[in-house]
Order: C-alpha cells, then sequence, then structure tokens
C-alpha cells in the first residue's frame, strides 16, 4: 500500500528529527543482521561423531567466537532507541514551553523507566521538573509518559521501556551487549523412532527457550549405523541484564525497535498509536531538503525482518537441494537449484516451512517432497 502525505501528518515539523534516528538505528541493526548472518552461514558449530557401543553420539567440538563488532553495534542501536525516545521528549517540552529550555532545566529531561507507580509520582515531583508545566502531574504529556511505564503491565520485566532502560544502563556502565550463540533446536529431516536429541523443535520458541552450548555437548544420538540426517539450529541470542533470559537476538532488537517506532513515539506525539508508522528504510545517507517528502519514499520492512528473511532463505537454499535429490524422490540438484534460484526469498523460505509443517507425518511429508519436486521441473521445462 503506497503513503501519501497525509499520513504523516501526525509527525509535526519539530519531531521530524526522529524519523532520522529511526533510520539511523534501522541501520545499525542491519550491520548486525549481517555479521550475524555471516557468522551461521559458516556454520559456528564444530561437530564431531563419537561412537559408543550401537550407539552413534553427535558431539560439540568448538564453538566459533562471535565477531567482537556484532554486541557493540547491538549496544549502539539500543542506545540509539534510547535516544530517540530522549529526543522526542525534550523536543516535545520545548514545543509545548514555546522556548528554548535552560541548562538547568535540560538536566531535567529524560525518559523514566517506573516499575512503580510511586516512583513515578516521585520522578513527576522532583523540584525542577515539576515547575515545567508540560511534565506537571495531570498535564497531557505526563499522563502520556505514564501510560508508556512499565508498571502499566503485569509483565513487569518484559515490558519494552524496561528492557530498553536495562540493557542500555549495561552497554553505558559496565559492557557491551551480551551475547552467545545458545541451542536452539536439532531435529531429523524426517522422523526416525530410535533418534534423541537435546533440544526438540519449538514452533514460536519464547524468551528463554535454548540451550546453552559448550564443547562437549551431546546434540544427538542415534544407533550407529543409520544415516539420519539433522538440522541444527544455533541462534546468536542476547542475555537481558535484570532476569539472565535469554532471547534471541533479531527478536529481543525488533521487539524493541518496533515498539519505540510504532507505540512510544507515536504515543509522545499525540497520545495513540493508530498512525502511520514512521518507515525505519529513510537513506540519511544523503541530504533531505524535505525531510517530510523522503519519508514518503522510504521502506516499510524493518531490519530484523530483512535479516531474519535473508538468514531464512539461505539455510532454506543449502536444504533444499539435499532433501529433494535424496531417495526416495531423487530430484536432479541442478534442476532443484535452477529453480530455487527464480524465487525470492519469501518464496523459498515458504516452500521449506512446507516441509516441516510435515516432518512427523511419512506419507505427507513424500507427498510434499513430490510436489516440489514437480513445481521444479515445471520451472526447467518452461525454460527449455
Amino acid at each position: 500500500m503506497r503513503t501519501s502525505a497525509a499520513d504523516y501528518d501526525w509527525i509535526p515539523d519539530h519531531q521530524l528529527h526522529v524519523s532520522a534516528t529511526l533510520a539511523h538505528v534501522d541501520q545499525l541493526i542491519d550491520q548486525v543482521t549481517r555479521i550475524i548472518h555471516d557468522y551461521t552461514d559458516q556454520g559456528p558449530l564444530a561437530l564431531t561423531e563419537v561412537v559408543d557401543g550401537d550407539r552413534a553420539h553427535i558431539k560439540v567440538t568448538a564453538i566459533a567466537p562471535i565477531p567482537e563488532l556484532m554486541p557493540r553495534l547491538v549496544a549502539d542501536a539500543l542506545t540509539q532507541l534510547r535516544a530517540a525516545l530522549e529526543h522526542t521528549l525534550y523536543a516535545e517540552v520545548e514545543h509545548l514551553l514555546q522556548r528554548s529550555l535552560t541548562d538547568q532545566e535540560a538536566r531535567v529531561i529524560e525518559m523514566p523507566a517506573c516499575t512503580e507507580l510511586s516512583r513515578f509520582d516521585t520522578w513527576l515531583a522532583h523540584g525542577r521538573r515539576s515547575r515545567l508545566p508540560p511534565l506537571s502531574a495531570g498535564a497531557v504529556l505526563a499522563e502520556r509518559i505514564r501510560t508508556l511505564q512499565p508498571f502499566q503491565r503485569r509483565d513487569i520485566d518484559d515490558h519494552p521501556l524496561r528492557l530498553l532502560a536495562e540493557h542500555t544502563n549495561l552497554a553505558k556502565h559496565r559492557t557491551p551487549a551480551v551475547a552467545a550463540v545458545r541451542l536452539g533446536a536439532v531435529y531429523p529431516d524426517h522422523e526416525h523412532p530410535d533418534l534423541t536429541v537435546a533440544l526438540p523443535l519449538e514452533r514460536n520458541p519464547q524468551s528463554g527457550h535454548g540451550l546453552r552450548l559448550q564443547p562437549g555437548d551431546i546434540l544427538a544420538s542415534g544407533p550407529r549405523n543409520a544415516r539420519i540426517p539433522l538440522s541444527i539450529v544455533p541462534p546468536v541470542c542476547l542475555q537481558r541484564p535484570h532476569t539472565g533470559v535469554w532471547n534471541i537476538a533479531l527478536k529481543e532488537l525488533g521487539y524493541l525497535e518496533d515498539w519505540v517506532r510504532t507505540t512510544a513515539i507515536p504515543i509522545l506525539i499525540t497520545g495513540s498509536r493508530q498512525n502511520t508508522p514512521i518507515p525505519p528504510q529513510l537513506d540519511i545517507t544523503i541530504g533531505h531538503s524535505d525531510l517530510r517528502r523522503a519519508l514518503l519514499t522510504a521502506g516499510t520492512t524493518p531490519a530484523t525482518e530483512r535479516g531474519t528473511l535473508s538468514i531464512q532463505a539461505t539455510q532454506a537454499r543449502r536444504a533444499l537441494p539435499e532433501l529433494l535429490s535424496t531417495p526416495p524422490v531423487g530430484a536432479d540438484p541442478e534442476t532443484i537449484r535452477a529453480w530455487m534460484s527464480s524465487l525470492d526469498d519469501a518464496t523459498v523460505v515458504s516452500r521449506l516451512a512446507r516441509i516441516v509443517r510435515v516432518n512427523s507425518d511419512p506419507e505427507a511429508f513424500l507427498h510434499c517432497l513430490r510436489e516440489l519436486t514437480a513445481e521444479a521441473h515445471a520451472y526447467r521445462s518452461r525454460m527449455q
């Protein structure tokens, strides 16, 4: 759906600056996704097969270190997200006052992240802050800030503003983001009754899902002489400072970026999130004489979505030729690769997802493989 200038009328001129900050965040996250893509594509786990009697075990022998740039870029992106909130709040206070803030007043402008109502009331009651009309108790802007506070939700520790504050406090005062490779899932390309895995596939893993990975870990065990193709998912994760919970890095970044861009900033400006979201893909490597007009041509897909799709497509392009060229299907690998080269990333990912969905049903699994093979052959016929 195309956007028009009217779609962004909710962004006043004094707040247009935040679109550039959010674009900077998107570029930082895009760099993170590229690093993660390259890291996972190279295969971060070194594995070996260990035979024990009539059983064979797949064991981790080494884990490639995560590039040091990655957690630092994560910290930069999160810090800029928090800055986007602070800058929006600062600009709104000055706009409502219709004057510039004094140095003393400027020091008390901040976005609180209160886990208790009493702490927010204390924040409002701060001497110099309470004397600023836009931030006085009951003022419209003060109430908008109140609606965004962590204490408004039952799951306080999972509230995006709480997460953002904890991550950025860690990055500013102690260390960059804490990142690690964890085990997300181990699953066979088709079911085998005598296979055991360290962590089965879960369709919608929540924060905290996964296992710590270290050399010596056994990921799967099966009959010694059986050939069971396996998929091993080792996502790069971030640890939440206040709870110790691990979450997939791109999910954490996407969750926080989306909340700041589509919820927090619109509420600070308008009191509602029912607005056309600020597009994340504004090109800020060039100057814009009309920033508002530039928003009309900015891309609307966040970096985490673009990166996740790219990672999934790379994995699918690697897995599909092997799946479809092995018995009982036995398709020509070159035919499969040529067919896949004609598909965009989203389509390739959807084809692999169809296989995964029926993985536990041998009959449906084989039917799906044959359907995809027929699709590949039909493409080859059209090209001849």
